[in-house]
């Protein structure tokens, strides 16, 4: 599954942006154009940090399908109540121990079940206050773990939980252009390409959000106005 980017950038170049009236968008600026259009889709889609401008995370089912791609498995062992976060990492989704309970034999084969136990997601507040109850039903445990996101890394209690797997929305791999000076012909073409990652319903966005970024970069109002006008979300 992948998105032309040669594709996108002749949908804003020349169909969208008049580039010809409002100066020349070469490979270099669109490529830059189209990151941040990236990540402005990626936040449109999971929500915005505030949580209310929709679409909130995972409304529908539309959502959970439309950004499934980026949804990563991230399987480690904790050392010392602490894993490090994915350098891609973008947004939480899920958080689990491998397993659901710990036999009490002791052949190896019947250590874990088949499914898995949550572990959940707290603030620091919460996370300490659980760590120092003396409620028995709220203490962590190996059958109730509790984790929290501190810089780079997640802390997690028990620190002895073994094998957990990390489930999170990743940051896309960035579409980009790398052109070269046609010798022939004196002009710039496509070099280096790497495609988009996403699929063919996020074309009208990706070319809404990149002909706003070039719209703010040349102060065309009336660019704007029209961008705004045509507004696919």
């Amino acid at each position: 599954m992948s998105l032309s980017i040669v594709e996108i950038y002749d949908d804003v170049v020349k169909d969208t942006a008049n580039a010809d009236q409002n100066g020349q968008i070469n490979y270099a600026m669109f490529s830059r154009l189209s990151r941040r259009a990236e990540l402005r889709l990626l936040d449109w889609l999971s929500g915005d940090v505030a949580n209310e401008r929709m679409p909130a995370p995972w409304v529908t089912q539309k959502n959970k399908d439309w950004l499934s791609p980026f949804i990563k498995k991230y399987p480690t062992q904790v050392i010392n109540g602490f894993i490090s976060r994915p350098s891609d990492y973008y947004l939480y989704e899920d958080f689990y121990r491998i397993g659901s309970k710990v036999s009490d034999s002791c052949d190896d084969e019947d250590l874990v079940d088949e499914c898995n136990t949550p572990i959940e997601m707290l603030d620091g507040q919460q996370f300490y206050e659980r760590c120092r109850t003396y409620i028995e039903e709220l203490k962590p445990s190996i059958y109730k773990p509790i984790t929290k996101l501190v810089g780079d890394k997640f802390e997690l209690r028990p620190k002895d939980l073994g094998s957990v797997e990390l489930e999170y929305i990743r940051i896309p791999v960035f579409g980009s252009i790398t052109g070269i000076v046609d010798p022939v012909f004196n002009d710039e073409v496509p070099d280096v390409i790497v495609n988009y990652e996403w699929d063919e319903r996020s074309r009208p966005l990706l070319v809404w959000f990149i002909v706003d970024e070039y719209s703010n970069h040349t102060r065309e109002q009336a660019l704007k106005q029209f961008n705004q006008a045509s507004n696919p979300k």
